[in-house]
């Protein structure tokens, strides 16, 4: 992978954690084995998973502005209506749900 690709996904990296700091706490990312972050509200003490696959970070067709818009308007309400739950966004932006393996 090269630098300038590795500071796009890094960018990416930083503005899903930025929207995800704006409604949860404890937002904490791992890029390893799939880029993953995990997070939860202070309220009820739900946690969740955000797994995204790693091809749809690097997707250098995506704007910044597109990215963001889609984990405002679509990941963030699907977090919030799955609480507790494990999120997962595929490569071509489907987003699904499921119980969280221990």
């Amino acid at each position: 992978m090269d630098s300038k690709r590795r500071g796009s996904d890094l960018i990416k990296v930083q503005i899903i954690q930025g929207l995800l700091e704006q409604q949860f706490v404890e937002v904490k990312f791992n890029p390893h084995p799939r880029p993953t972050f995990s997070f939860h509200d202070g309220v009820r003490k739900a946690s969740w998973l955000l797994v995204l696959n790693p091809e749809f970070l690097i997707d250098q067709s995506m704007s910044l502005e597109a990215l963001r818009g889609f984990i405002e308007e679509k990941v963030l309400k699907k977090v919030q209506a799955n609480p507790g739950k494990r999120i997962q966004v595929s490569k071509y932006w489907d987003i699904t749900v499921e119980e969280k393996i221990l």
